[in-house]
């Protein structure tokens, strides 16, 4: 169960994700900035190694949903979705994007949708797996807000849907200060549907937010639902160079 926003501006754009987990799931681990082959990328991870977010220095940013409304599940033994971005997080551009993920053991995932946003190209890819088939879709460059849910999914996409285009309504809409605002919000109740989700088994368990302005790009992670005051760890790349910040 999950929230993502894009937001393009004049100096680049803004993602924010809550990501809704099980209250048994084990806790995630902030940002880190990872390297190979002379590049780098950030995400936060599981205590497994699976990543739902990550940003690079090439403008590539990657956030990925479980697609409950798709009921199938793969024979044979599983692989995490987790692996999808973690896999996808260096990649310099969105056919390569394509290309990786065309190269992962797909046919033995879970349904998922995955948002490809490429800063320097301006386009924003969604890619739908539904465990026979790949699909791929080209999105416009303007403002977008994706949601998931266990609980309902098509209940949950119209009740944040609403509170989304209520949101937008608001003077300084399209800010990072109101971007925050919203992945908090409870409207219309605290509950399943709710953008900042609370359940008695389940709950927006992190806050994750990339900004692209101008040649610096980073990440902030908040741990805990983002309604609540809390310890922020952040990570910032020079775009195409090194890290600049913790």
């Amino acid at each position: 169960m999950c929230t993502v926003s894009f937001i393009p501006n004049a100096q680049g754009f803004y993602l924010a994700m809550n990501r809704d987990e099980l209250l048994t799931r084990v806790a995630g681990v902030p940002p880190c900035v990872f390297e190979k082959d002379g590049y780098r990328a950030i995400y936060p991870r599981e205590p497994s190694g699976g990543t739902w977010i990550a940003v690079n220095e090439r403008c590539i940013c990657l956030t990925i949903t479980n697609w409950h409304r798709v009921e199938c599940v793969p024979p044979g033994a599983l692989v995490s979705r987790g692996e999808v971005v973690k896999s996808l997080a260096l990649a310099s551009s969105l056919s390569e994007v394509e290309e990786r993920l065309q190269g992962l053991p797909l046919s033995h995932m879970r349904p998922f949708r995955l948002f490809a946003i490429a800063g320097h190209e301006q386009s924003v890819m969604e890619y739908c797996w539904d465990v026979r088939r790949l699909q791929n879709h080209r999105r416009s460059w303007s403002r977008r807000h994706w949601f998931s849910s266990g609980y309902d999914e098509p209940t949950a996409e119209r009740a944040r849907s609403r509170a989304c285009e209520q949101a937008w309504r608001q003077s300084g809409a399209g800010s990072l200060g109101w971007l925050r605002d919203l992945h908090a919000t409870h409207l219309p109740e605290p509950g399943p549907f709710s953008i900042c989700m609370h359940e008695a088994v389940a709950e927006t368990v992190s806050y994750t937010e990339v900004v692209l302005r101008d040649e610096e790009i980073g990440m902030r992670y908040q741990p805990g639902a983002p309604c609540l005051s809390g310890t922020a760890y952040e990570k910032t790349l020079r775009v195409g160079s090194a890290v600049i910040g913790d």
